[in-house]
C-alpha cells in the first residue's frame, strides 16, 4: 500500500513520475524521506525541491467509491522524515477516503447542479 523512494526494490533508478504522480497513477501512498539524497528525482527537479525549502514529501491519492482517484493529498516537510507507523498509514488511507466522499459529495450536489443551472440560464437567454 506504500512505496518508500530510494530504497528496495527501486533504489539506484530515476522515475519519470514525480511521487504525487505515481501515487495517483499507482494507487497507493508514496513516501520520500530525504529529497536530498532519494533517487526519485533527477538532480534538476532535486535542486528545485530542495530550492523551495522542502526535505521529504509524502503523497496519498484520495479515492472514489469505484477505486478511482481523485487527487492528491501531498505534504512537503523542511527536514528528513522517518518510516510512518502502520497505524498511521491506515489514518492517512481513512482520511484519503473521507476526502474521497466529501468530493464526490461536493461535485454530486453542488458543481454538477451549478453547471446545469448556468446552461439552462445561458439556453433562456440565447
Amino acid at each position: 500500500m506504500r512505496t518508500v523512494e530510494g530504497e528496495g526494490a527501486s533504489a539506484g533508478r530515476h522515475h519519470a513520475r514525480s511521487p504525487c504522480a505515481r501515487a495517483a497513477e499507482d494507487r497507493r501512498q508514496i513516501t520520500v524521506k530525504d529529497a536530498a539524497s532519494s533517487d526519485t528525482f533527477d538532480e534538476a527537479s532535486r535542486q528545485a525541491v530542495l530550492r523551495t525549502g522542502s526535505r521529504a514529501c509524502h503523497s496519498a491519492p484520495p479515492a472514489g467509491q469505484r477505486g478511482g482517484v481523485l487527487g492528491v493529498i501531498s505534504t512537503h516537510h523542511d527536514g528528513p522524515v522517518g518510516d510512518f507507523s502502520t497505524a498511521q498509514l491506515t489514518a492517512l488511507d481513512h482520511l484519503g477516503a473521507q476526502v474521497g466522499r466529501w468530493l464526490l459529495w461536493q461535485r454530486h450536489t453542488v458543481v454538477l447542479p451549478a453547471l446545469d443551472h448556468l446552461h439552462a440560464s445561458a439556453a433562456h437567454r440565447g
